[in-house]
Formats: C-alpha cells, sequence, structure tokens
C-alpha cells in the first residue's frame, strides 16, 4: 500500500478504519441518532472485546508509509503500512522497525510462508499519546491468520511503549494474567497457555466502558481456528494496575472524537527501552562456584505434551532449567515456549531437523538455526544465545556459524540416557550418580518417563543442598561458537580433546 493522504485512501484495508474510527463507537451512535432524529440508524453497540478506534481523518496531515516491503521474495510477498503522523517522527520509525523485524521472522519461520499483510488503526490520541493497533495478517500452510500488536507512543518524550507499559510492573501483569484467566474460563482457551510475557500481552487497550481488553494471535492460547481470543477486565479491576501512561491511554480512549496533532517533534532523541513488564523473567544470579553448588537440568526437543508438567515441578521446587527447542515442535506448540520463558527458565535453539550439524551444508544449517532462531523470537522477543548441536556434535564449520548467530554451543557432561527407553527409577539413579558439582544434565522432556523421574531427582539435588539454575546462570559470559560440555573450564577441555565426557 503506498502512502497517501489520510482522507484520500479508498483500499479495502483503509475502508475498514474509516468505518472503526470514530473515537469511541457508542459515541457516534448517539451522534449519529440525534443528527438525524431516527434511532434506526444508530450504530449497533461495539462487542466488549473491541479496541476504541480514533479516526485517521482527525489527524491532520496524517499519511501512510508502507513497511516491510524488503523481505519478500522467492515467492513470499509483503503488504504492508504504517502511520505517519506530522512531528511524531521516532513512531514512524519504530514501527517500521517493528514491521520490518515481523516480517523477516515470518518468513524464516515458515518455509511455507506466503503472505504478509500489514493494516493498522489508531486506538487513542490525546493526552500526550498515541496508540497504534497493528493487525497481520499471516498466510502460510495452515491458512491465513490474523496477529494483533498495539504500541503507545509518548509524544513528550518520543519513545514507542509496548502494551504491557500500559500496566505499573510485572506484578501488575501477573495479576492481569489471573483476571484474563478468569475471564477465558468456559471458553475454547486453554488457561495452560496464559503466561505473563509481553510477547503474549502485546496488544492491550480499552473499550468504550473503559474498560481493558487483551486480545491474543490466532493459535495463542486456543486452537488457531478459533482465530482472535478477547478477554475485557472490568474498569473497577484494571484501574488500579495501570501505569502513568495507561492512565493517559486510558483518557484518550474515554475522549470523544477531537481533532489531534503533535505540535513539534521531541527535543531530545528518544530513551531506550525502559524495563518493559513481562520482558525479564530470567533468573537471578546464584553466584556458581563460588557461594553455590549449581547443576544445570537441560531438556532437548520440546516442547511436547510433557512439558507443562514438567515446568510445574520444577515451579513446586523453585528450581531453573534450560530448554533446548525444536522447530517442528515450536510449530506444533507455539505458546508453550512463552511460557517456559515467562517462567524464568532459559530457551536455546536444538535445530529443525534434529540432523546431525556436521552432516549439513553450510547453507543449510544456517537456515536451520534462521528458522528457529525467528520462532523463538517471535515467542520471546529476544535473540537466542545458546544453541545444543543434535547428538552434541559439531565441527570447525558448526561453531563457525554459531559464533555468526551469536550463540555458544552447550553440550553436557551428564546424560540421563532417558532417550533408550530406560525406566524412570533408572534414569533418576543415573543422574543422582553421574551428575558433578556444576554440571551440564541432558535429559529430554518428550519422554514421559523423564517427567515422572523429574521428581526423584529434583529431591536428590535439595538434599544435596545444591541449586539448579539455568545455563546462562551457570556459566556466565559463554564465547559465541565455543563449545561446552563443563563449567569446569580444565574439564572442559579434556572433554573437548576427546570429543565427549569420560564416562
Amino acid at each position: 500500500m503506498s502512502p497517501s493522504s489520510a482522507g484520500g485512501l479508498a483500499s479495502p484495508l483503509r475502508a475498514r478504519r474509516r468505518i472503526l474510527g470514530c473515537g469511541r463507537l457508542a459515541a457516534c451512535a448517539a451522534a449519529l441518532a440525534a443528527a438525524t432524529g431516527c434511532n434506526a440508524l444508530a450504530l449497533p453497540a461495539p462487542p466488549p472485546t473491541a479496541f476504541t478506534s480514533f479516526s485517521a481523518e482527525n489527524v491532520p496531515g496524517l499519511t501512510e508509509r508502507p513497511a516491510g516491503g524488503g523481505h519478500g521474495g522467492d515467492g513470499f510477498t509483503v503488504q504492508g503500512s504504517i502511520p505517519e503522523i506530522p512531528n511524531a517522527e521516532p513512531l514512524t520509525e519504530r514501527l517500521t522497525e517493528i514491521v520490518d523485524r515481523e516480517a523477516a521472522d515470518f518468513r524464516d519461520a515458515f518455509e511455507e510462508a506466503e503472505r504478509l499483510e500489514v493494516d493498522w488503526e489508531l486506538t487513542a490520541a490525546g493526552e500526550g499519546a498515541v496508540g497504534v493497533r497493528t493487525i497481520r495478517t499471516e498466510v502460510d500452510h495452515r491458512g491465513s491468520h490474523d496477529a494483533y500488536s498495539s504500541y503507545y507512543y509518548d509524544v513528550g518524550t518520543g519513545r514507542t511503549a509496548y502494551a504491557t507499559e500500559l500496566l505499573a510492573g510485572d506484578a501488575e501483569l501477573r495479576e492481569l494474567n489471573g483476571l484474563v484467566a478468569a475471564e477465558l474460563a468456559g471458553t475454547p482457551a486453554d488457561p495452560g497457555l496464559l503466561h505473563p510475557g509481553f510477547r503474549l500481552y502485546d496488544s492491550i487497550g480499552f473499550n468504550a466502558d473503559g474498560d481493558l481488553v487483551v486480545e491474543f494471535d490466532a493459535g495463542d492460547v486456543a486452537p488457531i481456528e478459533e482465530g482472535r481470543v478477547a478477554a475485557a477486565v472490568a474498569a473497577e479491576d484494571a484501574r488500579p494496575l495501570l501505569s502513568g501512561l495507561g492512565e493517559r491511554v486510558l483518557a484518550a480512549s474515554d475522549a470523544d472524537p477531537h481533532a489531534f496533532s503533535v505540535d513539534s517533534p521531541p527535543e531530545e532523541t528518544p530513551p531506550p527501552d525502559a524495563e518493559v513488564p513481562g520482558s525479564a523473567p530470567g533468573g537471578e544470579d546464584h553466584a556458581c562456584g563460588t557461594e553455590t553448588t549449581c547443576v544445570a537440568l537441560t531438556f532437548d526437543d520440546g516442547p511436547s505434551e510433557n512439558t507443562g508438567e514438567v515446568l510445574d515441578l520444577l515451579a513446586q521446587h523453585d528450581a531453573e532449567a534450560t530448554f533446548f527447542l525444536s522447530g517442528h515442535a515450536i510449530r506444533e506448540r507455539p505458546a508453550m515456549v512463552g511460557r517456559v520463558w515467562a517462567a524464568g527458565h532459559a530457551v536455546g535453539g536444538h535445530g529443525e531437523s534434529h540432523e546431525p550439524f556436521p552432516d549439513l551444508s553450510r547453507g543449510e544449517l544456517e537456515s536451520e538455526l534462521d528458522a528457529v532462531d525467528a520462532l523463538i523470537r517471535r515467542r520471546t522477543g529476544e535473540q537466542v544465545g545458546i544453541l545444543r548441536p543434535p547428538f552434541g556434535e559439531t565441527d570447525e564449520t558448526v561453531s563457525d556459524v554459531a559464533a555468526e548467530h551469536g550463540q555458544a554451543q552447550i553440550v553436557w557432561d551428564t546424560d540421563s540416557k532417558d532417550w533408550t527407553g530406560i525406566s524412570s527409577e533408572e534414569i533418576a539413579a543415573n543422574v543422582a550418580s553421574f551428575t558433578p558439582p556444576g554440571g551440564l544434565v541432558l535429559m529430554h522432556d518428550t519422554e514421559r518417563t523423564t517427567a515422572e523421574a523429574l521428581p526423584e531427582i529434583l529431591d536428590h539435588y535439595e538434599s544435596q543442598g545444591w541449586t539448579l539454575v539455568t545455563v546462562p546462570d551457570l556459566l556466565g559470559d559463554a564465547e559465541p561458537g565455543g563449545v561446552y560440555y563443563s563449567s569446569d573450564p580444565v574439564a572442559n577441555e579434556e572433554c573437548i580433546r576427546l570429543d565427549g565426557c569420560p564416562t
């Protein structure tokens, strides 16, 4: 869609914005009825999960800018646009970056990606804030489905905030997560997929009654065929959770239709991202090796049908772990990736096909890493910093590609052998018998017996007084491309020399 004046667009996407864009829709309906004297002409009341929509025609000089098109090619097309408001250049630049990132990640994550369309509407304009809701229509082998995000521009600072910044902090996001779970009870949504992460709660706004509305992409918390899932949290419950920005956006959402403009650009460069609620759930620094004896449990090949149970067991013991995720498994259970990450565990890549990395060409290996990195980033918003080569097999080319992706290669010094079909008792015995202090333990959450063995394993470490931590916490600043069998540098060098740790 090419940029043009706000009042002159005639595309179907633009028409949708013009139909929706009348500030508070209920106010529009009342005004129309009063003007005509005919209640039959009044617009129907919007559903409770509809965001307020502010007419683009109320913003003098507003135009559109195309975005994301540079990532098309090889059968993948992108047609996207974002708003361009006079004197709000930082908003345009930030939204351009976001759409570019989303286009690249969708293309890399799904080999069958065919088309991405990005549309937008204003959800608020006033009180020194502008709300922009983007609607991404993704077309791939699963068909066509929509995804949503909302962003809030602070006119004074020039900063574009994420949706969760309408909330005062992480505690408020966790409370909202509980309120949303209650609202979605009895619907097709799976409460086990709800988690207080900023990528899951990436579209938050207000409805015409001042209630807080949360919407989820197709496939996020319910089967993808259910489409958009949304919940409206009553204003009296939501109001105590809001940040100062949230209060301002609520007031702007509540305003009747009016003209809005940004008088002048910000005086300074927008500040870097603040601490965004739901964006940094990682574990604490346990001072491993100095004050604490640490162990890192790692789980490969998921997420799987057992991952939720594994997470619950880890939470009961206040234990952190690391999950190395496979591309095909992420596509089957995408929301579980966010739940793993939001619980404070580390997430790494484990390849797409589970073929030994040294058997792949450099191009094939780069494609595998690109795909899994994009899948994880879509759910966590984070760059992937660790990688587990399938079967622990690596070589110089793998190390070079891992370094280019900024990822350390994590192997193991303790093999639970859960992948051999042994019993849960044998798995627990292997882990208890062979884990050294500072050990890296190989397990698979795809194995039912592993979930069954986990309570005994966790009890064992507690009895030893050892702390279960993530791989990044255990290793500290691991070198991209480096190979790590052990947190002990001397033992690690020996394992590298032997191409595996002695048993």
